[in-house]
């Protein structure tokens, strides 16, 4: 081999390991990306999960809210409205995580564990618990249509309804799922749009000026629009004018559920829902604002709790779900508990709200039994 020939011989060998060490960085470049938005995914998604269930719950022990009395309404509602109106976004919320984590199921699993995964987190649980609260009421009515009617009609308790909503929503989601990953952004972006306008602002248009117009594009999508807007929120990457304008609108909707509430309630003497409902205008801004307020600050819960503590706590979020309602009863009819007491309606919905999380821990170590606590 002469000179000129080793030198290019030199200079392939350096070449190609320069080129293997870029390969290198960037596989490894690749890996830290998929670690961090693992990461990121289980984080505050926990995060939002544990806020979502601890409003769940304060909404609850908050439940003399709905038990107005125009002649002695300041001395407890006042304070119940703006408790209702702070933590109405956990349903929302929880239905918002569940669009951020559940649209790309396709990519991890097939629509048969997917369906299978549904059933025994949702379905398994929410028929045990109905039966098991029925029994504990000691009905003595048996029948298929009268359990099909207690269990579908949510007469054991409300909250069971939302669980239904979930239920509903598990089962659009592989309708729009298989979406390819590139397009899902916009065509998501426009059903969120579509049913934004459609479903929610013209209706509550028409509600608050009371206009006596037929609208027949109100689609029967229910949710589906949490769920679009937990997939835009998550996978992407506002500029700051946007997240201005978000929680701008979410202030707004905020103050509008408010202020709007206690002014015709106040008017009308008995509780308004003009305002209310968690598909309705106000909601639907405050509650995408809570979820992009968890997403972009979380890392200040991380630098005083530890992540894997929190994540482990997100786990355990369907739990109280089923839990906390009997729980309740308990405590107000053994310990005599004032339910307009402010520090019952407010703290001791967080203690419930604990108790009940601890619970599910101890149960899902249960075998059998943790079937009933997913």
């Amino acid at each position: 081999m002469n000179e000129n020939e080793q030198k290019n011989a030199n200079f392939n060998i350096i070449e190609l390991s320069e080129n293997k060490s870029f390969i290198s960085t960037i596989q490894n470049t690749n890996e830290i990306k998929i670690q961090t938005t693992k990461t990121k995914i289980f984080d505050y998604i926990s995060i939002a999960k544990i806020l979502s269930v601890y409003g769940v719950v304060i909404l609850h022990t908050n439940g003399i809210f709905w038990k107005f009395q125009y002649n002695n309404y300041k001395s407890y509602w006042i304070s119940a409205n703006l408790i209702e109106t702070i933590f109405y976004y956990a349903v929302p919320v929880f239905v918002l995580c569940i669009g951020a984590t559940l649209l790309d199921f396709n990519e991890k699993y097939s629509l048969k564990k997917y369906y299978y995964k549904r059933f025994e987190k949702v379905i398994i649980p929410l028929f045990c618990w109905t039966f098991i609260l029925y029994l504990l009421k000691k009905n003595k009515k048996f029948g298929f249509t009268h359990l099909w009617n207690i269990y579908y009609g949510h007469k054991i308790y409300g909250i069971f309804g939302s669980l239904h909503e979930f239920v509903k929503i598990y089962m659009q989601i592989p309708l729009i799922s298989y979406i390819e990953k590139k397009n899902k952004v916009k065509i998501y972006t426009y059903g969120f749009i579509l049913l934004m306008i459609c479903k929610t602002l013209v209706p509550y248009l028409i509600n608050i000026f009371n206009l006596k117009i037929i609208w027949i594009y109100n689609f029967c999508f229910d949710y589906m629009i949490y769920i679009f807007a937990g997939y835009i929120i998550h996978n992407y990457k506002f500029k700051i004018i946007f997240k201005i304008l978000i929680y701008f609108l979410g202030i707004s909707g905020f103050f509008l559920h408010l202020i709007g509430t206690r002014i015709l309630t106040i008017k009308y003497q008995k509780i308004d829902r003009t305002h209310k409902g968690y598909q309705n205008l106000p909601c639907i801004l405050y509650s995408c604002s809570v979820f992009l307020f968890i997403k972009e600050y979380s890392y200040l819960i991380f630098k005083i709790i530890n992540k894997k503590f929190i994540n482990k706590i997100g786990t355990l979020t369907l739990g109280p779900f089923f839990l906390h309602m009997p729980i309740i009863d308990l405590i107000i009819k053994y310990f005599n508990i004032n339910i307009y007491n402010l520090s019952y309606r407010l703290f001791g919905g967080f203690a419930i709200c604990s108790l009940c999380l601890i619970i599910t821990a101890i149960l899902k170590k249960i075998p059998l039994i943790n079937y009933l606590v997913p």
